[in-house]
């Protein structure tokens, strides 16, 4: 394998290693990928001779995936990448061993790895030329900006999302270019500039129109719901996000779009379209971040309805989870709420404290604002406004029963 010239590489993987039982599976499976993202640096520095079948290096990874458990999706995708790296030359075979590990990163984000996922993106830009290899140097950094902001590094992300429209733009790909849009609109409306993310998005709604993308309009248009989500207008967030629930692609983008819709049915005091929304979520999303979220929205929706053991169920379910910062600090703001529901004055003190310092550490305004106008209520006693349940609009009437027969047809009990 190669030596010191590396050392310092692949620090998440390190780390995450650093922190698990050395006999445990997940220690194997991280020790694999680690092991085999060296093996690709040393085959892309140093060239077709270190997977050559007599190298030693070659034969240590090859063990070291074999030691990773069989069942694991993880060991095929390495082994697979392994595979397509033996014996060639970089060049001649890097366009197809490029979408073997953007299929290892995308498995470490379905599973909430976000940092060695992070790591395996930024490899794979490092090694791919951006002409060449466009298609996966645009992909790569918008999965890459999808994971930097999931770990609130904002500056970070949009430069991600710039460096795939700026190859989108050369090559012609202008889906790509769109949606790399999409996502430096999403970093403003995160970071709280509401009226530039809307600029954008409007313009992207337009030109995909133009261009017949609608699945690309779709994805403008969730988003441009949640910038009016954030402005308070949910009767029209409602009617956008279902309008683009219709046109959103199966996977990630339809689980992203019912997420904020139930977000939405919640803040009209919806409660159970918004529980319908949250059940198929957590039990159908493709990613674990939003399996998670979806749990937590499950906690305060049982506390909005002063049901204590459900919140409790929900709660202890999430303790031991390993959520993200933005997550995280979302969780102990809504335990705090529940615990205010319920009374536990100090408990909810306690968790908005926690939340705060979550917040601040990791620049997230909105949740810093909530939580301090939070302790300010518990300082002075105030009650937990919950919303009561509207009249509701024609469209909104009608999104909420199409998420009920999701519901229903998934086979999810209410």
């Amino acid at each position: 394998m190669p030596g010191q010239e590396y050392a310092l590489t692949h620090l998440p993987f390190f780390e995450r290693l650093g922190r698990l039982e050395e006999k445990s599976a997940e220690f194997r499976e991280v020790g694999a990928g680690l092991v085999t993202l060296r093996l690709f640096d040393a085959w892309m520095l140093e060239g077709a001779h270190v997977t050559s079948p007599e190298a030693w290096g070659l034969r240590a990874v090859r063990d070291a995936i074999g030691a990773t458990d069989a069942r694991s999706s993880v060991r095929a995708l390495l082994a697979s990448a392994v595979e397509a790296m033996e014996p060639s030359e970089p060049l001649a075979r890097l366009a197809i061993v490029l979408p073997r590990f953007m299929a290892y990163a995308r498995a470490l984000q379905f599973e909430g790895r976000w940092e060695l996922a992070i790591d395996v993106y930024r490899t794979i830009l490092s090694h791919a030329e951006p002409v060449s290899h466009a298609d996966s140097v645009i992909v790569a950094n918008l999965q890459l900006a999808a994971g930097l902001r999931t770990l609130a590094r904002w500056d970070e992300a949009r430069d991600a999302y710039r460096d795939a429209g700026e190859v989108a733009m050369i090559t012609g790909d202008m889906m790509n270019v769109l949606k790399s849009r999409i996502g430096e609109a999403n970093v403003h409306t995160e970071r709280g500039n509401i009226p530039e993310a809307e600029r954008i998005l409007d313009r992207t709604i337009t030109d995909a129109e133009s261009m017949g993308m609608l699945e690309v309009r779709s994805l403008a248009l969730h988003d441009r719901a949640h910038a009016a989500y954030r402005r308070g207008d949910y009767d029209s967030a409602v009617a956008m996000q279902y309008m683009a629930l219709h046109d959103a692609p199966e996977g990630t983008a339809r689980d992203r779009v019912l997420a904020d819709l139930a977000a939405s049915f919640f803040e009209i005091g919806l409660r159970a379209a918004a529980r319908d929304a949250n059940l198929v979520l957590a039990a159908t999303a493709q990613e674990q971040f939003t399996r998670w979220q979806a749990t937590i929205n499950l906690m305060e929706l049982a506390a909005a309805d002063h049901f204590e053991p459900l919140f409790e169920q929900y709660r202890r379910g999430l303790a031991g989870a390993q959520l993200p910062p933005v997550l995280l600090a979302w969780y102990f703001f809504f335990v705090g709420q529940g615990y205010r529901m319920f009374a536990h004055t100090k408990k909810a003190r306690a968790a908005f404290e926690q939340s705060l310092e979550l917040a601040t550490r990791s620049d997230l305004n909105q949740v810093v604002f909530k939580v301090e106008q939070a302790l300010r209520e518990l300082k002075d006693e105030v009650p937990v406004a919950v919303v009561p349940v509207p009249v509701t609009s024609p469209r909104v009437a009608e999104a909420a029963a199409g998420i009920r027969r999701m519901r229903e047809l998934a086979g999810i009990a209410a």
